[in-house]
């Protein structure tokens, strides 16, 4: 019953009459007076359950109105979250950092945002780049350099493989995989370079510019600092445990996450340190200590991107949120930590969420989007049919140039028409409702709060047919049809090698039972036994990434070796079962296997190939 009444409450307050809402409410309409029972009761709900720990601040009018910790920062010893002490991973707030830094440099023109990134750049930097067209600093500010979402060298559990800002880019520059501009793909290593472009012309590292022109303005001083990659922070002595769920009420302790390209994700600090930085983007009178010219703040939470008219894009790297009012902020998540930071600048509000657990989204999403209202007011137009929108889509963040390259292509979302003004969005499992609210337009209307990260969705048809799908947070490609078909090859090439090779070694063991002296094919006994491990040493290679994404790229270089050898290998043996083909010992049936298992072989090769599994 408290499930469903609090479910009423939620779905009510997204939803909301702006001409209900007091000065002194949330922008959802809460009264601020209910604000810390109505937190307070979803809190209730979900620590303990789904979520290990949180602190709450939520600001308005320049002041603290809620801070509050929840639940558990250590879980064994039963210590609980304390919001002004608790320190968290930020994870990719830490983003919000390097625009501010760039803006401010921007002011005092020593950075051009028009300009070829390469002009800051040492010559021999940027060594992947595909095309001829320039990136600059707004295409890495807007997500639309091109590149690839390169997951190795991101992140690490142990502080010893942190390198410097300069030497953890050039380890793990990503391939440009779009021209610049074309597409808006999320980037960490976008963010990290203008990061390392501050620190070029500036003089100084990255993290001591940020101590020195950010957390020095605050009204009150900020513990907060880049773990490990400064120095002088003892910041992390107060960080508290990470955790991920394992079931309903279950959680078991995260890996930390140290990282060389820290602009991008490394800042560690309680919720009202980042309350601080909160505070100084929304002046009361629009002149922020940030900046010298009040102007320069307005500017920075300008629009600089969106797909179309009214519907939500980027503020100079804040991703635009469409609430009650319009707001602008981020998220972010770690190994073992989530968080979200949410600004209405028109109403000098703020929710800050910060979570000890691993791909939360109860606190940082659902609660976040009830504190703010979702916008799903509904044209009077008349609307097109839904029964056009279906299909399955692509990330445009997506890692092309590995084995990973894989994993990417089976993270589908696909859509499928509900009635005839609703849609049902399936991504990673989890699914949602979208109702049309403009022609081709659709606004989050319930399902899995992992959709709450893109509450839009534009839909963009011709002919008839869905070609791509834009959200808040990126683009989704219409999948090839022949990123389907090479998937079936290789999984059916898989499953033949599989089985033939078990079924080999059955029948050797029966023959040795038997004290049978036939044999087969040594040749393509060997071309079995062969493709068999080649399949299992990709196999290893992919269970170990997705059992620990953070990884050095080092850590695959045996088995990419070893994936080499066996096809060597593997090709001596084809050698000699093609030779033995043109002899006329073959029965009927043993000729077709054969022939099978040789065409069989190239196409796993060919598809492994394809999939980057060789490198």
């Amino acid at each position: 019953m408290k499930s469903f009444i609090f479910g009423l409450i939620f779905s009510i307050v997204l939803v909301v009459n702006p001409f209900q809402v007091t000065a002194a409410s949330t922008p959802s309409g809460i009264p601020l007076e209910e604000l810390e029972t109505f937190v307070d009761q979803f809190a209730s709900e979900h620590i303990g359950q789904k979520t290990v720990g949180a602190s709450v601040v939520v600001l308005k009018d320049g002041d603290i109105v809620l801070s509050k910790g929840y639940g558990q920062g250590d879980v064994a010893n039963n210590v609980p979250i304390d919001v002004e002490t608790s320190v968290f991973e930020w994870g990719s707030i830490s983003k919000l950092f390097v625009y501010v830094a760039v803006m401010q440099l921007v002011e005092q023109e020593q950075l051009d945002l028009q300009e070829d990134i390469r002009a800051y750049l040492p010559e021999d930097f940027l060594t992947r780049l595909q095309f001829d067209e320039p990136i600059t600093l707004m295409h890495l500010i807007n997500h639309q350099a091109g590149f690839e979402d390169y997951v190795f060298d991101l992140g690490y559990s142990e502080k010893r493989y942190v390198e410097s800002l300069e030497d953890g880019l050039r380890r793990s520059e990503p391939k440009q995989i779009y021209p610049p501009g074309d597409v808006v793909a999320y980037s960490n290593y976008s963010n990290a370079l203008a990061g390392y472009i501050v620190e070029r012309v500036t003089g100084q590292p990255f993290y001591e510019y940020v101590e020195d022109q950010i957390f020095s303005t605050f009204a009150e001083p900020v513990e907060a600092a880049f773990v490990p990659n400064d120095p002088e922070s003892t910041v992390e002595t107060d960080k508290v445990n990470g955790y991920l769920r394992a079931d309903l009420g279950e959680f078991i302790e995260g890996d930390p996450f140290y990282v060389s390209i820290y602009p991008a994700g490394g800042l560690n600090g309680t919720a009202l340190d980042l309350a601080q930085f909160a505070l100084a983007l929304l002046p009361e009178d629009g002149e922020s200590l940030l900046f010298e010219e009040g102007t320069t703040l307005e500017e920075l939470l300008t629009q600089t991107y969106a797909l179309t008219e009214d519907f939500p894009g980027l503020a100079h790297g804040f991703w635009e949120f469409p609430g009650s009012s319009r707001s602008v902020g981020h998220g972010g998540n770690t190994a073992a930590f989530s968080s979200n930071l949410q600004l209405v600048p028109e109403e000098r509000f703020a929710v800050i969420v910060l979570t000890n657990q691993g791909g939360e989204l109860h606190f940082t999403q659902e609660l976040t989007s009830a504190l703010i209202g979702l916008n799903s007011e509904k044209d009077s137009e008349a609307l097109p049919d839904t029964q056009e929108i279906s299909g399955s889509f692509q990330q445009s963040r997506k890692m092309d140039s590995s084995f990973i390259r894989l994993y990417y292509s089976l993270l589908k979302l696909t859509v499928e028409p509900n009635d005839s003004e609703s849609i049902t969005v399936n991504f990673g499992g989890e699914e949602a409702i979208y109702q049309q609210i403009r022609p081709y337009v659709y606004a989050y209307e319930e399902g899995s709060p992992l959709f709450l990260t893109m509450p839009y969705l534009h839909t963009e048809v011709e002919d008839g047919q869905l070609l791509r799908i834009s959200s808040t947070g990126g683009y989704f490609l219409l999948e090839p049809p022949s990123n389907q078909v090479l998937m079936v090859v290789l999984f059916a090439t898989c499953v033949y090698f599989i089985v033939a090779t078990v079924v080999l070694l059955i029948t050797w063991l029966i023959r040795r039972i038997r004290r049978s002296h036939k044999t087969s094919s040594n040749a393509f006994v060997g071309l079995h036994l062969v493709s068999f491990a080649l399949v299992i040493n990709v196999g290893v290679m992919a269970f170990r990434m997705l059992t620990n994404s953070a990884r050095r790229f080092s850590e695959f270089y045996a088995q990419i070796g070893l994936n080499y050898a066996l096809i060597l290998v593997a090709l001596v043996f084809v050698y000699f079962c093609i030779r033995s083909l043109f002899k006329n010992e073959h029965r009927k049936g043993a000729l077709v296997l054969k022939l099978i298992s040789l065409v069989l072989f190239v196409l796993l090769v060919m598809a492994l190939v394809y999939w980057r599994m060789l490198g």
